[in-house]
């Protein structure tokens, strides 16, 4: 979470003050327990620039941190500025394929039936037809992909998340299948109006 640049200015302006105060207060401990004139006076002279010096250190850890963070917040300023990059198409027919294969193994996994599970394909086809056209239909990872579509169509996160494991669906069927197991006969018949031809009579002589 960025921090808003008034906010960062003004914390900035703090550590770096509380680090010059307790920098002098170190200073200052450190001379006390070189003048003590007993040992119990240099124990506790040493002991308060201990905790004092620990305390500048932490300023200085915090100072470090804060600069860190702002250059952070510069770059995701930065990032969200720039176009998202155009895909290309290899890009986006591999995204495609990928989306189509999970979606639908999610699909004929959960669908109540196959009428269910060619209606959700039909879904599934238009929202991809129409996201492909976008700038960023492969910004985001494709496990993120596919579980939103999955949820979109109300299909079951777990098994968005677990698509991989999934069995792939039905090949669809041939419509010349059908024929193909039944040939037509080869002998054809004549319509019933055709003229029959009679041989020609035999000459008597």
């Amino acid at each position: 979470m960025s921090t808003p640049p008034d906010m960062a200015d003004r914390h900035a302006r703090i550590l770096a003050r509380l680090t010059e105060l307790g920098l002098a207060l170190a200073e200052r401990t450190f001379e006390d327990a070189q003048a003590a004139e007993t040992p119990a006076e240099r124990i506790e002279a040493v002991k308060a620039f201990h905790a004092v010096s620990r305390s500048v250190r932490q300023c200085v850890a915090l100072e470090a941190r804060l600069v860190r963070q702002q250059a952070l917040d510069a770059r995701e300023a930065e990032r969200a500025q720039v176009a998202p990059r155009k895909p290309g198409g290899a890009e986006i027919s591999k995204r495609i394929t990928a989306v189509r294969d999970a979606v639908t193994r999610v699909i004929w996994h959960e669908a109540e039936d196959d009428d269910t599970a060619a209606w959700l394909e039909e879904g599934l086809d238009e929202d991809i037809a129409l996201g492909c056209h976008r700038d960023d239909f492969c910004a985001e990872p494709l496990d993120d992909h596919i579980a939103r579509l999955c949820l979109a169509m109300g299909l079951p996160e777990e098994a968005a998340l677990n698509w991989r494991d999934l069995p792939a669906p039905p090949e669809p069927e041939d419509p010349g299948a059908a024929d193909d197991d039944n040939p037509p006969d080869a002998t054809i018949s004549p319509p019933p109006d055709a003229a029959t031809t009679e041989p020609p009579p035999q000459s008597s002589a």
